[in-house]
C-alpha cells in the first residue's frame, strides 16, 4: 500500500497542495485527473525523488521500484530491440518475447527492431523510452500523457495492455476514455486537495459537484439566517426586556462563524466565428495522389468531398499522410497528381502543430492575437483571451514562458478572431486537459460549418465523426460511416494480423480476427439490455431530482416567511415556519442519499454493459 498524508507544496504564493492525503492499493490502476497547471506532474515528481514536498509523508513499501515515461532519450545499444532488452537484466532468455511484442505493439514493425534507435525521429523514441518501462514493470508505473506520442492503432493495443497491468499505476491523460477504460479509481487534485474514489472521471466528478451544490445551498442558507439573526439583534438591542435574548444570538452567531464561498473554476469556453456558406458543396478532391521526393505514395487516387456540416475524421497510424492530407487541402502543398476544388466561398481556418512552432515567442498573448487581425479593438481581444483563460493581467504573457497547452490555446485564439466555414484541426486536443477539450468539442458541435479533424481520441471520434479518411494497410480510403461502424465492419489491419504477417504473440494485446455479423448481433443484444437496465434507473434520478429541487424552493418560502415572522415578532409563527423548513431539509438530505445510491448503481450498471462493449473491440 502507498501511503500519502498531509502532503503540502507550494512555489512561492502558488499553493499546490494543501495537506492533501491518499491511500493506494495494492493493483490499483489510478487515473489522475485535474486542470493543467495545477500538481499532476508536481506529484509525479514528488513521488520520484525529484522533488520534496513541504510537508507531509509518503511511506512506500521497502525495495518499492517506481518507474515513470521519461523523455530524456538517450540510448546506447545497437538496435531498438537491444535497448529494451536492457532492462531485463538476466531475464532475457525467460522474457525477451515481451520487449518485441510491446515494440511491435507501439507501432515497430520487424525490420525495425534492427535498427538503431538515433534513426527514428522524437516521437518514436519515446515510444522506444515506454516500452521499456512497459517491460520492466516496476511495482508502482508513472505515465504523464503517454497517448500524446501514440497513434490511434497503439493506443488501442497500450488500452489491452494496462488493462493486464498487475501492479499499480497512475495515469495522466487528457484523453477520458482511454482513462477510463484502463483505471480502476480515479483521483483529481481540486481546489489544492486529492480527491480518490473508485470509479470513473465523471463518478468522481459528479460527487465533487455535487458537494458542491450542497456546500454553496448551506452557505446560502446561513447567509439568510444570519441577517435574520442580524436584524432581530439590531430591532431589540435597545430593548432592555429583549437584552438577554440579544445577548444570547450576538455569542451564537459568533460561534457559528461563516461559510468560506468557493472559489470560481474557469472553463474554457467560446464558439469558432461562422462565415456564412448558402452552398452544399465546400470543397472536391479528385484522384488525389501525393508523396514527398525520392519517398513512397503517401495518397493515391483519393476522391471525396466536403459537404457543409460534415464532420470528417482523418484516421490512421502515424507517419502514413494525415497532416499531408490537411496541409494538401490547406494549399500549403500542392499535389502530385489530382486536382483540389475549393468553393469560392469556402474559408478555411487551420490548426497544426506546426502552427503553433509558428506563434512569435516575442509576443505577448494580446499581441499575437492583435497581430492576426490589427483592426480588432484591445477591449475585444481582452474579451477573447479572458474566454481562453488567460484573463486579466495573464494575456500580457509572452509566448515564450508559456507552457504547450497555454500555446495551443492562443492558437485556437488566433482561428477565433478570423471567420470561418471550413475548419482543419490537426491534434488540437494533445495539450488541453480534460475539461479544457471538453470547452473545444462542444463549440465544435455548435459550429454550422464543415470540420476535418486529426486525431487518435476514440472519444472524440464516437462523438463527432460522420465519415473517415482512413490511412491503414498501405492505403487511403473513405469510410461512409462513423467510427464505431467502422471497427465492426472492416476494423484495423494490425489488430488481426502483425507487421510482417503473422498472429501478434498473445501478451501483445491483440485480439482474434474481428467476426462482424456475430459482433454486431452481440453488441445489439448488449445495447438492449443495457437500455433495459439503466431506464428505470434514470427516470428514478430524474425523478429525485425533481422532488429535491421542489423541496428547495419549498424551504426558500418557509425561510422568507421566517424573515417577516422575525420581522414582526410574531414568535410563534417563526417558530412553525421553522420547523417546516427543518422538516423540508430533512427530506431534501434523505432523497440526495436516495439519489447517490440510485447514481452509483447506475454506474455498477452501466460499466457493466460498457465492459462488454469494450470486451467486443
Amino acid at each position: 500500500m502507498i501511503s500519502v498524508q498531509n502532503l503540502s507544496k507550494s512555489y512561492g504564493d502558488q499553493v499546490v497542495f494543501d495537506d492533501s492525503s491518499f491511500l493506494m492499493t495494492p493493483g490499483e490502476r489510478l487515473g489522475f485527473v485535474g486542470r493543467n497547471g495545477h500538481g499532476k506532474t508536481t506529484l509525479f515528481r514528488i513521488l520520484m525523488g525529484d522533488e520534496s514536498p513541504d510537508d507531509g509523508t509518503i511511506v512506500l513499501p521497502k525495495g518499492y521500484r517506481i518507474g515513470h515515461l521519461s523523455q530524456h532519450l538517450e540510448f546506447h545499444e545497437a538496435t531498438v530491440l537491444d535497448e529494451v532488452l536492457t532492462v531485463l537484466n538476466d531475464r532475457v532468455a525467460e522474457e525477451g518475447y515481451r520487449a518485441e511484442a510491446a515494440l511491435m505493439g507501439l507501432g515497430f514493425s520487424k525490420e525495425d527492431l534492427k535498427r538503431p534507435a538515433s534513426e527514428f525521429s522524437g516521437g518514436y523514441q519515446i515510444r522506444i523510452n515506454l516500452a521499456r518501462v512497459l517491460v520492466e514493470e516496476p511495482n508502482l508505473l508513472l505515465l504523464d500523457e503517454p497517448t500524446n506520442y501514440l497513434d490511434i492503432v497503439s493506443v488501442r493495443w497500450l488500452t489491452r495492455f494496462l488493462r493486464k497491468w498487475r501492479n499499480e499505476l497512475i495515469l495522466i491523460t487528457h484523453d477520458r476514455q482511454f482513462m477510463d477504460s484502463v483505471s480502476t479509481h480515479t483521483m483529481a487534485v481540486h481546489r489544492r486537495k486529492l480527491r480518490r474514489m473508485e470509479g470513473s472521471v465523471e463518478k468522481l466528478y459528479g460527487q465533487i459537484f455535487m458537494e458542491e451544490e450542497i456546500h454553496e445551498s448551506a452557505r446560502a442558507n446561513e447567509q439568510k439566517k444570519r441577517k435574520q439573526e442580524e436584524r432581530f439583534i439590531e430591532r431589540f438591542r435597545s430593548k432592555a426586556s429583549k437584552a438577554s435574548l440579544v445577548k444570547s444570538r450576538i455569542k451564537a452567531l459568533e460561534r457559528r462563524g461563516q461559510m468560506d464561498a468557493l472559489e470560481t473554476e474557469r472553463d474554457l469556453s467560446f464558439r469558432f466565428n461562422a462565415a456564412p456558406f448558402h452552398s452544399s458543396i465546400m470543397m472536391s478532391v479528385d484522384e488525389l495522389e501525393f508523396g514527398f521526393p525520392e519517398g513512397p505514395s503517401l495518397i493515391d487516387k483519393l476522391d471525396f468531398t466536403i459537404e457543409k456540416g460534415d464532420r470528417v475524421a482523418i484516421i490512421g497510424p502515424n507517419g502514413k499522410g494525415k497532416t499531408t492530407l490537411l496541409n494538401l487541402l490547406a494549399q500549403e502543398f500542392a499535389p502530385r497528381q489530382g486536382v483540389i476544388k475549393q468553393n469560392p466561398n469556402t474559408q478555411i481556418a487551420y490548426f497544426g502543430q506546426t502552427n503553433i512552432a509558428r506563434l512569435n515567442t516575442r509576443n505577448t498573448i494580446e499581441e499575437e492575437l492583435l497581430a492576426v487581425h490589427p483592426d480588432k479593438s484591445r477591449t475585444a481581444v481582452r474579451t477573447l483571451c479572458g474566454l481562453l483563460m488567460f484573463s486579466g493581467d495573464s494575456a500580457l504573457k509572452s509566448i515564450d514562458v508559456l507552457s504547450g497547452g497555454e500555446r495551443s490555446r492562443v492558437l485556437l485564439g488566433k482561428l477565433l478572431v478570423s471567420p470561418a466555414n471550413l475548419l482543419l484541426l490537426d491534434e488540437p486536443t494533445n495539450h488541453l486537459d480534460i475539461e479544457s477539450i471538453e470547452g473545444l468539442l462542444d463549440a465544435v458541435d455548435g459550429f454550422p460549418g464543415s470540420v476535418l479533424l486529426v486525431t487518435h481520441s476514440e472519444m472524440i471520434l464516437e462523438r463527432l465523426a460522420t465519415r473517415l479518411i482512413v490511412f491503414d494497410g498501405g492505403k487511403v480510403s473513405l469510410f461512409q460511416g462513423g467510427y464505431r461502424d467502422f471497427l465492426d465492419r472492416v476494423g484495423w489491419s494490425a489488430e488481426t494480423q502483425d507487421r510482417s504477417g503473422g498472429q501478434h504473440d498473445k501478451d501483445a494485446g491483440s485480439p482474434k480476427p474481428r467476426k462482424s455479423r456475430d459482433t454486431r448481433r452481440k453488441r445489439a443484444e448488449i445495447v438492449t439490455a443495457r437500455s433495459k437496465a439503466t431506464k428505470p434507473l434514470k427516470n428514478k434520478i430524474n425523478k429525485l431530482e425533481k422532488e429535491i429541487v421542489q423541496l428547495e424552493q419549498e424551504v426558500k418560502e418557509h425561510e422568507q416567511q421566517m424573515g417577516w415572522a422575525a420581522s414582526d415578532g410574531r414568535n410563534e409563527d417563526l417558530a412553525k415556519q421553522g420547523a417546516l423548513a427543518a422538516g423540508k431539509r430533512r427530506s431534501i438530505e434523505t432523497n440526495f442519499e436516495k439519489l447517490e445510491s440510485v447514481s452509483e448503481e447506475l454506474d455498477r450498471a452501466s460499466v457493466k454493459f460498457d465492459t462488454q462493449l469494450k470486451e467486443l473491440d
